[in-house]
């Protein structure tokens, strides 16, 4: 029986045929392995999923290759790429998601301070320093630089007692014996 990736592209007169069974039984590892190489070859042109293209994207970039780590050298490429970008607010999102490892970080721009701030949750694996330095890359003179702010969904509760008291005392004028130090006590509890 033809299998059915190969029947989808051919007429029904050849489901039964036998020549062409034993075809595509015999050529499906030659196709798989083509395709593997194709997919293989198309990772290369696109730099954080490159192996040995990271090469051409050194020098693309840099000029030389890069004495780096894999991970390294794509992280470099990636912020040299944002650094043509520009500062403006997709880059710079697009900084703080590949700077995540959840990919729910938050941009924000405070104008107030000029700061950019990147809010994340704490359970994310957060890369400050690629971050940071992206920025940097293409930070303006009147932006002040980056704010990383790990961000959690709980609500912290504060329960406590809390005692005002207003203590007055006598004068020495008004003392007599017999009488207490204390004039007036006043306590707030809260």
């Amino acid at each position: 029986m033809i299998p059915e990736r190969y029947r989808v592209n051919l007429p029904p007169y050849w489901y039964e045929n036998r020549a062409a069974e034993y075809h595509f039984e015999a050529a499906s590892a030659a196709v798989d392995e083509f395709a593997e190489r194709t997919e293989a070859l198309g990772k290369q042109f696109f730099p954080l999923l490159a192996t040995y293209g990271l090469d051409v994207w050194d020098w693309i970039y840099f000029g030389q290759k890069q004495s780096l780590s894999p991970e390294e050298r794509r992280k470099n490429i990636q912020r040299k790429h944002w650094a043509r970008l520009g500062f403006t607010p997709s880059a710079l999102r697009a900084i703080g998601l590949g700077s995540s490892r959840l990919k729910l970080v938050q941009m924000v721009e405070d104008l107030d301070n000029k700061v950019i701030r990147y809010v994340f949750p704490m359970e994310d694996n957060f890369d400050t320093r690629n971050a940071v330095q992206a920025v940097e890359k293409i930070r303006p003179v009147h932006c002040n630089g980056v704010v990383v702010e790990p961000a959690t969904r709980e609500t912290i509760v504060l329960r406590d007692v809390l005692v005002v008291g207003m203590k007055q005392y006598h004068t020495v004028g008004e003392f007599r014996v017999g009488m207490t130090l204390m004039k007036r006590l006043e306590e707030v509890v809260v």
